[in-house]
């Protein structure tokens, strides 16, 4: 009778430690998916920031050398980016890139400027920059979820807590003459 007893309090605790060491493993393995997460969103903020910059310094220049209305980019400069989400920033990005665009559709000459060229280098760094850590965090946030959801690591997501990670929108609208190097 003891030896059964012992042999079941020892099975018992194997299946406590076997339990405890797969929710250890999951969840260290579900936590190497966020540090990258992290880092790919604040890096994805900073190229915002640097886009919505370029962004104004592009704007400040049409001003300078073309005639275009006094109402133009107001929504854009009216944007306050310490209030703003990422969602906010991206879609006012959007909105004045079409804008942008409908004055250098209208402004050949503005093309050829060195200085507009220079700014449109810029523009374009920032955007291959942005569409690439876009897709790397677009894709460990299905790593992400996958581990999550299923096989052993799931097991983890029952006794920890852990983020939820939206996707980004990345749209590959077509190229815009803005940012369009050829």
């Amino acid at each position: 009778m003891n030896n059964i007893l012992i042999l079941s309090i020892s099975i018992l605790i194997l299946i406590i430690l076997f339990l405890t060491i797969i929710l250890i493993i999951g969840k260290n393995k579900i936590k190497e998916i966020i540090v990258p997460l992290d880092t790919s969103k604040q890096q994805i903020n900073e190229l915002l920031k640097q886009k919505y910059k370029v962004y104004k310094e592009i704007i400040n220049f049409m001003k300078e050398n073309l005639s275009i209305k006094e109402t133009a980019f107001k929504e854009f400069l009216d944007f306050k980016t310490t209030e703003c989400t990422q969602s906010d920033l991206i879609n006012i990005l959007d909105k004045t890139t079409h804008e942008i665009n409908d004055y250098v559709y209208n402004y050949d000459n503005i093309l050829k400027d060195n200085n507009f060229l220079e700014l449109k280098r810029k523009l374009y760094k920032i955007q291959v920059n942005l569409e690439a850590t876009i897709d790397y965090y677009n894709n460990k946030i299905i790593l992400y979820n996958a581990l999550k959801s299923s096989g052993p690591t799931s097991f983890s997501t029952k006794f920890f807590e852990f983020d939820e990670y939206n996707n980004v929108s990345n749209e590959k609208k077509e190229i815009s003459r803005l940012i369009n190097l050829n």
